[in-house]
């Protein structure tokens, strides 16, 4: 399904129940295929939603700006008339649904925050640009992969790591570069703290990725989050380990349907 949004095209998904919604959105790189195990599982109870976000999988925009990508999230859910989701998001789509989360408490009725931080200790923060400034080199993209495959501490089939590359493959890596720098500069401590919506933190403890100290800090931020972690699992726990990832997800939005939100 696509959306024409402010000259652009958004790619979605829409499947599964009518109501209980949940939109998922994919990391930096990525695009709403990367989320096929929860589609299948999930859509006999929930209205499972996915898009690729501008610029990402078959949706246009490689020049909107990542602080835009929340009103592009926000442009689907008003075309499908949802007003009451909950959403799942990791790395970079985690950053976009705190901002859902942060502008609509109303219509956002809980939050997974799936391996993602708000900031990085210097020396990984420094180690971090320098990964992503090989996209503009000759030849660096492959590499960057390679190196990026390597820090998330896959623990599933062969076969995430061969898909992952594969997809690599694929990528504007001056887009994605871009969109880096974006994401880093992006300030959303405060946003954050400020949450009133039940948060979900889930940690693949073998990620290398997210330094122990970001970690901390989103937990010491979120409050009184619930904190899932997955100590088989690395950067990918929804398709490293699909019902196990699948099963934390419903605990709790069950929980938290039986603690009804106070949001104001």
């Amino acid at each position: 399904m696509e959306l024409s949004w402010l000259g652009e095209t958004l790619h979605y998904t829409d499947e599964g129940a009518t109501d209980d919604a949940i939109l998922f959105l994919h990391g930096l790189g990525g695009n709403a295929n990367n989320w096929l195990h929860q589609r299948r599982a999930l859509a006999e109870h929930h209205r499972v939603i996915t898009l690729d976000l501008p610029g990402h999988g078959r949706s246009t925009g490689t020049k909107v700006p990542f602080g835009h990508y929340a009103n592009a999230a926000q442009a689907v859910l008003d075309h499908l008339r949802v007003n009451d989701v909950s959403v799942v998001g990791l790395a970079m789509g985690a950053r976009v649904g705190i901002t859902l989360a942060a502008r609509s408490p109303r219509h956002v009725r809980r939050l997974t925050v799936v391996n993602g931080y708000l900031e990085l200790p210097p020396r990984e923060h420094e180690r971090r640009v320098e990964l992503y400034d090989l996209l503009l080199r000759p030849g660096g993209a492959r590499e960057w992969a390679q190196l990026l495959l390597a820090g998330m501490g896959l623990s599933g089939p062969d076969g995430i790591a061969r898909g992952f590359l594969t997809s690599a493959d694929r990528i504007d890596p001056a887009h994605v570069n871009a969109v880096f720098h974006q994401i880093d500069e992006a300030d959303q401590v405060e946003e954050f703290r400020g949450l009133v919506v039940p948060v979900q933190l889930i940690v693949g403890e073998r990620d290398h990725l997210v330094p122990s100290p970001s970690t901390e800090q989103l937990i010491a931020l979120a409050g009184n989050a619930t904190v899932t972690r997955l100590p088989e699992s690395g950067h990918l726990p929804y398709l490293e380990d699909p019902p196990t990832f699948n099963r934390a997800l419903e605990d709790f939005m069950h929980r938290q349907a039986a603690s009804p939100d106070d949001a104001p």
